[in-house]
């Protein structure tokens, strides 16, 4: 059975995100092919951007008392 999706569990997925962006990134810098870097670099924005889909859900969810309003 899933957990519910909390403030908490949202921030905490975002944090993977972005940890995940952050890796995607220092990959791309060190790739040698130019369509790698491409491809890595729009995988970073890609997880960025669900990242902070998911961190206004959380605030959303803080508003709503603890549940996103889904």
């Amino acid at each position: 059975m899933d957990k519910p999706l909390t403030k908490d569990a949202l921030l905490k997925q975002a944090d993977g995100l972005r940890d995940l962006a952050r890796r995607a990134r220092r990959l791309a810098a060190s790739s040698t092919t130019v369509s790698d870097q491409g491809r890595l670099e729009q995988y970073a924005k890609e997880l960025d951007e669900n990242a902070s889909r998911l961190e206004r859900d959380a605030a959303d969810a803080k508003a709503a008392g603890g549940q996103p309003s889904s």
